[in-house]
C-alpha cells in the first residue's frame, strides 16, 4: 500500500519546489535561477571633458553578480557632481539599459543608481575623471529650461559664474528659447555660444513662439542686455529677440538699451537680432563684429571710446521685423526707421575697417562724427577705411562733421535714395571738433537727392573718384 502512494508524494513535492522557484513578484525578483536583484553595476567612461555628454550602462545584478533579466523596478540616478545633468527616473529593459549624462565639476566624480522602492538595491560607477579645465558649460546643467516661458536668468548667470571660476570657457545654449528678465555681465575669458552655426533666417517666423535657433528672449529695459567686460570675451551663433517689442503696424518702437555693450571684448559673430531698438555698442578695445543680421529700429552699431582697431565684416542691417511678419515694405514702423534709424555711428576711435556692409531703409547709412564725451583726451574723432558698402533706401548715405587727420577712404560704394526722401549720398557738415576728410573711390549714387548726390562741403574735404 505504501509503495503505491510514493510516486504521488514525489510528484507533489516536485511541483511545490518548482512553484517556489518561479514565485515572487517584488521588483528585485530574479529568474533563471540567478536569484533576486541585490545591487546595480554602473559602467561608464574613465574620463569625460567637463560639460560633454557621455553614455553609461546600468544593470541589475544578483548576489552572485549575474544579470537579473526580469528586474522590474524604477531606478533613480544621482552623482557626486552637484551640477551633473542626469537622466530621469527610469525602468530597465531586460534588466539593463544605456543612458546619457554630463558632468561639469572638475575632478573625480561618480554616478549612482538606486532602486526607488528599495534603497539597498544600489550601485555606483567607478571614478570618472572630469577634465581639469572646465571648457563647456551647458546652461541646462545649471537649471535653464529653454521653454520660452520659465525665467532662465538665474541659471544663465550661474553658468557664466562657473565658467569664470574655472578660468574661462564657453557657456553653451542649445536650440531652445531662453526667456530672461535680467541682464548679464560676461567676465574675462568667457564666451556665450549657440550649439548650431548662425546667423539665422527669420522669414515668416516669430522667435518668441517658434524655436529655430539658440534664442535669447529679452525683456530687460534697465541696462544693456549683455555687457562684454574682459579680454577674450565674446559671443557667437545666437538669436536675440524682444517678445514685447511693437509689431509692424505700430508707429513708434519701444525703447530698449543696447542689446550688447562692449567694455572690453574680442568678438560678436554669426548672430541675428530681430527687433532691437539699439543693438551693438563698442566702447573699448580691439574688437571684431562679423557675419551679423541686424534688425534694430534706431542704431545698429555705435563705436566710441575705442583706443584700438575695430573690424566690421559682413554685416546686414535691415528690416527683419517685416520679414518675420511677412508684410509689405514699407510698414508703418518702417516710416519711423526711415526718419530716425542709423546703420553705423562712428565717434572716437583709433582706426576702423569696415567691409561687406549692407544697410537697407535708414535715415542715415553711416555717420562719422565726434565723441560727445568731453572728458576724452586729445582728438575725439576717428579714421579708417571701408569697402564693398551698399546703402539702400536712405535719406543720407554717408554724413560726417568730423574725422581724425587721415580721414576715411571708401571704395566700391553703392547708395540709393529712399523715394521722395533722399537728401544726399555723401554730405560733409560743419560744427565738428575738426573738419572731416572723406575720399570715395568708385561709387554709384542713384537718386534723386534733394541736395544733390554730393553737395559742396560745409567744412573739410570731399574727394569723389570714378563716379558712376
Amino acid at each position: 500500500m505504501n509503495t503505491k502512494r510514493l510516486p504521488l508524494l514525489l510528484v507533489v513535492s516536485t511541483n511545490l519546489i518548482l512553484f517556489t522557484a518561479c514565485g515572487g513578484s517584488n521588483p528585485g525578483g530574479g529568474g533563471g535561477g540567478v536569484g533576486p536583484a541585490t545591487h546595480f553595476s554602473v559602467n561608464g567612461p574613465i574620463f569625460s571633458p567637463s560639460g560633454n555628454t557621455f553614455t553609461f550602462t546600468a544593470t541589475a545584478l544578483s548576489a552572485s553578480n549575474k544579470p537579473v533579466a526580469n528586474y522590474s523596478g524604477v531606478v533613480h540616478f544621482s552623482s557626486t557632481d552637484l551640477r551633473a545633468q542626469l537622466p530621469p527616473d527610469s525602468t530597465l529593459s531586460s534588466g539593463t539599459k544605456t543612458f546619457s549624462a554630463a558632468l561639469t565639476t572638475a575632478g573625480n566624480q561618480t554616478v549612482t543608481a538606486t532602486d526607488t522602492s528599495t534603497a539597498s538595491i544600489a550601485g555606483t560607477s567607478p571614478s570618472i575623471n572630469v577634465g581639469a579645465l572646465a571648457s563647456v558649460f551647458p546652461v541646462e546643467v545649471f537649471g535653464a529650461r529653454g521653454d520660452g516661458v520659465t525665467d532662465d536668468t538665474g541659471a544663465i548667470q550661474s553658468a557664466i559664474a562657473a565658467a569664470a571660476a574655472a578660468g574661462g570657457g564657453s557657456v553653451m545654449f542649445k536650440v531652445a528659447r531662453y526667456y530672461t528678465t535680467g541682464n548679464f555681465l560676461v567676465p574675462e575669458g568667457v564666451m556665450l555660444c549657440g550649439a548650431v552655426q548662425g546667423p539665422f533666417d527669420v522669414i515668416g517666423v516669430d522667435p518668441a513662439v517658434t524655436t529655430i535657433a539658440p534664442t535669447l528672449l529679452i525683456t530687460n529695459t534697465a541696462s544693456p542686455f549683455i555687457t562684454l567686460d574682459g579680454d577674450g570675451t565674446g559671443l557667437s551663433d545666437l538669436l536675440f529677440h524682444y517678445p514685447n517689442q511693437v509689431h509692424t503696424s505700430a508707429s513708434t518702437p519701444t525703447v530698449y538699451p543696447y542689446t550688447i555693450r562692449v567694455n572690453r571684448g574680442m568678438k560678436v559673430v554669426r548672430s541675428t537680432v530681430t527687433n532691437a531698438y539699439n543693438f551693438l555698442d563698442i566702447e573699448l578695445g580691439r574688437f571684431a563684429a562679423q557675419n551679423l543680421f541686424i534688425g534694430a529700429f534706431n542704431t545698429a552699431v555705435n563705436i566710441d571710446h575705442s583706443y584700438d582697431f575695430v573690424t566690421l565684416h559682413d554685416l546686414r542691417v535691415g528690416i527683419l521685423w517685416d520679414e518675420m511678419e511677412t508684410v509689405n515694405y514699407p510698414s508703418p514702423i518702417d516710416n519711423w526707421v526711415l526718419n530716425h534709424g542709423t546703420g553705423l555711428i562712428v565717434n572716437q576711435m583709433d582706426a576702423l575697417e569696415v567691409d561687406d556692409f549692407y544697410v537697407f531703409s535708414r535715415a542715415v547709412g553711416i555717420n562719422l562724427t565726434f565723441s560727445s564725451d568731453l572728458t576724452e583726451p586729445g582728438i575725439r574723432t576717428s579714421w579708417g577705411t571701408g569697402s564693398d558698402i551698399d546703402l539702400e533706401m536712405v535719406q543720407y548715405g554717408i554724413i560726417s562733421d568730423a574725422t581724425n587727420q587721415p580721414g576715411f577712404e571708401f571704395t566700391n560704394v553703392q547708395m540709393r535714395a529712399a523715394p521722395g526722401m533722399g537728401q544726399a549720398a555723401v554730405q560733409l557738415k560743419g560744427g565738428g571738433t575738426n573738419p572731416p576728410d572723406i575720399i570715395v573711390n568708385g561709387a554709384s549714387a542713384r537718386g534723386p537727392w534733394a541736395l544733390g548726390a554730393f553737395p559742396a562741403p560745409a567744412a573739410g574735404h570731399l574727394t569723389i573718384l570714378n563716379m558712376i
